[in-house]
């Protein structure tokens, strides 16, 4: 009984921090002459949006739970039939240091580049848009277990009989698509 609830408990608030993360990024430049994100901004963002379970520095190193948080921000934008404009923007606790400045202990990177139809697809088939200038944002959340799950135990996270699987298909991972307001993409590094 204790394991079942611990589970739903995990995989609803890896479901809230998306909507979290989704509802800071459209309304995050609401009142900025430049709406266009940045890289900093989504750091705040992916942060603000894991003190859901992490409520103190605990998705740093050491990781008491064994866990850290991960987000990925897929941006896309119709060119023509049959290009898209791409961009990753992926954020992590993991590998970080609990003592170090907020934006110091966390791990981030973007990439950009020019996809096809099928590529997009691949990713997720709702980002593929109807119509040029059309615009798609997939925000994927999840834990990811410390030193590939070698020192992990289920008893961090209040488990006994279950066994959590991690990573972004894992049992605690959560994907959404929105359509972001017009000028917030692609975010500036």
């Amino acid at each position: 009984m204790n394991d079942h609830y611990r589970f739903y408990e995990l995989k609803s608030k890896i479901r809230t921090s998306a909507y979290l993360a989704a509802s800071m990024v459209q309304q995050l430049g609401n009142t900025r002459t430049d709406k266009q994100l940045t890289k900093s901004d989504l750091l705040r963002v992916s942060y603000a949006s894991c003190l859901n379970l992490f409520h103190t520095n605990s998705m740093f190193a050491p990781y008491p739970f064994g866990i850290y948080f991960l987000a990925h921000y897929y941006f896309v934008k119709k060119n023509d039939d049959g290009n898209y404009q791409y961009q990753r923007v992926w954020i992590t606790t993991g590998r970080g240091s609990a003592t170090t400045k907020l934006f110091d202990g966390m791990n981030s990177g973007i990439n950009s580049l020019t996809m096809t139809s099928a590529q997009v697809e691949a990713i997720d088939p709702d980002l593929i848009c109807n119509n040029i200038g059309e615009e798609r944002l997939l925000i994927k959340c999840w834990y990811g277990v410390v030193n590939g799950g070698k020192d992990f135990k289920k008893s961090q996270l209040g488990l006994f009989i279950l066994e959590p699987t991690f990573g972004d298909k894992g049992n605690f991972s959560y994907s959404l698509v929105i359509t972001p307001k017009p000028g917030l993409f692609p975010v500036k590094n």
